[in-house]
This record gives structure tokens, C-alpha cells and sequence, in this order.
């Protein structure tokens, strides 16, 4: 007899047996990608778990209580998994995969139980392994109510801000530990806040703005305003304009605001809330809205001409729709501030109360000395003072959040964002210099008065008209004719009541 037919047989099920023994006792030993985990990040199962059941659906029953703490699925956007702080989708679908794979790998191939056989279990583990079956198990996996997520609950708290440190209530400034079960959030901050001195930060301000009452003015209203910011209540619908040629110190103003928050903040592609003609732009752009904070447009161009729908829509507080490549359509509410600078002003189409109440233009206009000035200074502040700017920028939240000041700002910003709806107002000034109004016997054909407004833009200022459209609705704004319906009719053709062309002989417009 050799020595191998004297040598003691295997007993698979009393080993099983004893692995589960062990488990329970907490003395098995890890296998290699399991002591490897925390190496490489892997979320990797204890050994030796079955399904209830041998299909898709057990596995992916299986796959939820061993993954609970550790990944999330949210519709439109995909897997994300836990990062000690907050939930993180980089890497989040290849983790699942790996994790998948590794269940499916460490299934043991005796039940110790005795419901399944060794071949059911060799073929079940065989399949699960595979790249059909790992996805089959994702694909049920994600619809787990232990899993799912709704885009509206991951960053929907308004009044959190994840950190590094913890996650701020930011109507008391409290911080707490973070959980998985209960904090969903993806965005986070780059720096922990901390109730630290920041000079430079503040010199860097009164540089801006100065040392006299206007300029405190401004920092306080700065500060108001970005705390309101790092929010997610979209309340206020205001868009700030950071206005002003040269170096002035707006650039700086949003990196520093860019590099502090991380994930909250996002820089908008070229000609974001600027009309493109005929180009629309894929939403997947849109999706990059979720969940952020403060999101920085720039980049304008002297003849940029702003998509005012899109401006109202982005800032107005209404849901969403967008999506990402590959993936279904989504809907979430809207968290985000923008937030526009520029050297440049864009032309306003039709304006109107509801772009105008909008629109706060801060003026940069004390530009820094050659000498003074000093290359990669948002860089330096963060690292100089960031736990400290971001700490500023939470008491700014809570002093926003305790007044619900309604962000007027001060006279500089009004007398500023004045000039600016004055000088773009051009259908406004058309109709107070060509046109008398409010005058019940008058009246002027439609096509007339477009057609007069036009060669009145050309003629002046080289203004570009207002789409036909465009024109009528805010004729009829000014009239407060709720529809065209309102309007006067006569052999076919429609007339603005109450509405006359100066200095006019044709016979389309004159008495009613």
C-alpha cells in the first residue's frame, strides 16, 4: 500500500464545518485578497457564504447583506461605494464588480447544510463567476431596497456639508461622525473646517473691495452670499455676476471658493447659460449639477449673448431632467448656485422682471499694482488658511440661514445691476422713446411694431433685434395681456391695445 492509500481521506463536509466553526469564532483566518483588502481597497466577503438560493436573484440577495455598508446603486448615475466619509462613485461600478467576483470566487463547494449537492454547487459557482453572471447578480442587486438610492436623497440634505472631518449642520456649524446607513453624500470638501485666523484671506478681501464703509459693504454682503452658497436651498434664485476688467481679484475670489469646496463646486463648460444658435448641447452637461454647491461660469466672449430660458430654468428651483452617456434619464432638485465673472457683459435679449430680479453684478474695480500682485495666490490661501476660509464660509451659511436676508446687496451691487438692465433693456427703451403706452384709444399692428423695433435696433446701436416671439411676449407683459388672445383683432390682423407709435402716420396704428 502506498502511502497515500494510508494516508487519512478528506471529509469536505466536516472541513465546512469546521471553516464555519472558526467564522464564528472569529478565528479563520483571512484569505489573501481579504488580508489584502485594506491594501487595495477591495471590499472582499467572508469565505465560504451561499446563496439561499442557486440563481441570479440569491446572489444577488447574498450580495446586499454582505455589501450593505458598503455600496449604494442611485438610478441614472450608477454604483458608488463608501470612502470612510462619504460615498464615492469613482471606481464605484469597478468595485462592485470586484466584490461581485469575489463572492461568486469564495462560494465554498460543499454545503455543509447538505441542501445542495457538490455538482449543483460546482456549476452554480462556475456561473456566477462569469462575466454574465456577475452582471446578472449586479443587475438584480442594484433594485435591492438595501441598495437602491433615489437621486434626490444622495446630497439632498440642503443644510449638510461633508468634510473630511465630519458632516456640518450648517444651521448650527455642529459637526458629527459620518455614517453609511444614515449620511448619504458624495460631494465633499477638500479641507476640514477649523476655527483658525486668516489674515491673508482677509487682506486679500479689503485688497478687492477696500478699507472704507463701501467696501465693507460688500465683504459682508460677499459673505452672506457665499454662505447662502455653500447650501443646497436654492431659495433665493439669484445669479452673481463678478464684473470688472483686469486684475481684480474675481478669478482668485472663485478658485479659492473651487479648491476649498472639491466635489461641491464644478466649473461649467464654455458658454454655459450663453446662447448657441442652433447647437444644443448633450444633458449629460446637466448631470454635472447634481448635488454641487457653488458652479463657476466663465469664459466669456465680447459678443456672448445670454440663453435667458436657460438662466431662469437653472436658477429657479425647479427639477432637472438630465442624464449620463449610457444611461437612463434622471430627475433631481437642484442644490447649486451659479456663479458668473467675466470681463465682458452679455447682451440680454428680452429681459424682463423675472431675468433682471435675478442678476446681482458685483463690481471689481480696484485693480492690484503689478508689484502687489502675486502669481498662484487662491493656491497659497488654501494652503495657508483653507480650514479657516471654509470655517468662514460656514458661519456665512449660518448667519444666511438664521436672517434669510433676501440678498439684495448693497448700493453699489443695485446701482451696478441697474446699469446693466438699463443699458440691455433695448425693448424696454424702444418702447419708452418710440412708443407712448397705457393710453386706452390707441392701438398699433403686431408686425408694425416688430418691424419698427428692428430697424431701430440696426439704426442705433447695432443692437441684435429680439426674436419675433421674444418681442411680442414682453410687448405683452408690459401691457399685462396674460396671452395673445388678449390682444385686439381686425380684418385678420392682431393689434396691441392701449399701445401707440410716436410721430406715426400709418395707417396700422393711430385711434381704435
Amino acid at each position: 500500500m502506498s502511502s497515500a492509500d494510508s494516508s487519512p481521506r478528506f471529509d469536505a463536509t466536516a472541513a465546512a464545518q469546521q471553516m464555519l466553526a472558526l467564522e464564528a469564532e472569529g478565528g479563520l483566518p483571512g484569505l489573501p485578497a481579504q488580508q489584502n483588502a485594506s491594501a487595495v481597497h477591495e471590499p472582499v466577503p467572508a469565505a465560504g457564504r451561499l446563496p439561499a438560493l442557486l440563481t441570479d436573484r440569491g446572489n444577488a440577495k447574498l450580495f446586499a447583506v454582505m455589501f450593505g455598508d458598503q455600496f449604494r446603486h442611485v438610478e441614472g448615475l450608477g454604483w458608488y461605494h463608501w470612502d470612510q466619509y462619504r460615498w464615492k462613485r469613482t471606481g464605484g461600478e469597478k468595485a462592485a464588480v470586484w466584490a461581485a467576483g469575489d463572492l461568486a470566487e469564495q462560494m465554498p463547494a460543499t454545503d455543509p447544510t447538505g441542501q445542495f449537492t457538490d455538482r449543483e454547487l460546482t456549476a452554480h459557482r462556475r456561473r456566477s463567476m462569469s462575466t454574465p453572471g456577475i452582471k446578472a447578480m449586479l443587475t438584480q442587486a442594484k433594485a435591492s431596497p438595501a441598495l437602491a438610492l433615489d437621486p434626490d436623497v444622495l446630497d439632498g440634505d440642503p443644510y449638510a456639508l461633508c468634510t473630511p472631518a465630519g458632516v456640518v449642520d450648517l444651521h448650527t456649524g455642529h459637526l458629527h461622525k459620518p455614517d453609511p446607513v444614515s449620511d448619504m453624500h458624495s460631494r465633499a470638501t477638500s479641507v476640514a473646517p477649523e476655527a483658525t485666523p486668516t489674515p491673508r484671506w482677509h487682506r486679500f478681501l479689503h485688497d478687492t473691495f477696500g478699507d472704507d464703509a463701501k467696501g465693507e459693504e460688500t465683504i459682508h454682503f460677499l459673505h452672506l452670499l457665499l454662505g447662502y452658497s455653500v447650501t443646497g436651498d436654492v431659495g433665493a434664485q439669484v445669479l452673481p455676476f463678478l464684473y470688472g476688467t483686469g486684475a481684480n481679484g474675481k478669478s482668485v475670489l472663485l478658485d479659492v471658493m473651487t479648491q476649498i469646496l472639491g466635489d461641491y463646486a464644478q466649473a461649467a463648460p464654455p458658454g454655459f447659460l450663453m446662447e448657441k444658435g442652433k447647437f444644443s448641447e448633450h444633458s449629460t452637461e446637466l448631470t454635472e449639477l447634481h448635488g454641487r454647491r457653488i458652479v463657476v461660469c466663465s469664459e466669456l466672449k465680447p459678443n456672448d449673448k445670454f440663453d435667458e430660458s436657460r438662466v431662469k430654468l437653472l436658477t429657479g428651483g425647479d427639477r432637472i431632467m438630465a442624464r449620463r452617456m449610457r444611461q437612463d434619464f434622471f430627475s433631481f432638485n437642484p442644490t447649486h448656485k451659479l456663479w458668473l465673472l467675466g470681463n465682458h457683459r452679455p447682451e440680454v435679449g428680452t429681459g424682463g422682471h423675472a431675468f433682471w430680479r435675478r442678476i446681482r453684478l458685483i463690481p471689481f474695480e480696484r485693480v492690484v499694482p503689478a508689484a502687489r500682485k502675486i502669481d498662484n495666490l487662491a493656491k497659497e490661501l488654501v494652503q495657508s488658511e483653507g480650514p479657516g476660509i471654509l470655517q468662514w464660509l460656514i458661519e456665512g451659511a449660518k448667519l444666511y440661514l438664521a436672517t434669510r436676508d433676501p440678498l439684495d446687496g448693497p448700493a453699489t451691487v443695485r446701482t451696478a445691476t441697474a446699469a446693466y438692465a438699463t443699458t440691455e433693456d433695448h425693448i424696454g427703451r424702444f418702447l419708452t422713446e418710440c412708443c407712448t403706452t397705457h393710453t386706452p384709444d390707441l392701438r398699433v399692428e403686431q408686425g408694425l411694431l416688430y418691424a419698427t423695433y428692428s430697424s431701430w435696433c440696426s439704426a442705433g446701436e447695432g443692437i441684435r433685434p429680439a426674436t419675433a416671439r421674444a418681442f411680442a411676449t414682453r410687448v405683452r407683459q408690459e401691457l399685462s395681456l396674460a396671452s395673445p388672445a388678449d390682444m385686439m383683432k381686425s380684418s385678420g390682423k392682431k393689434y396691441y391695445p392701449g399701445l401707440g407709435l410716436l410721430a406715426d402716420d400709418d395707417s396700422r396704428t393711430g385711434h381704435a
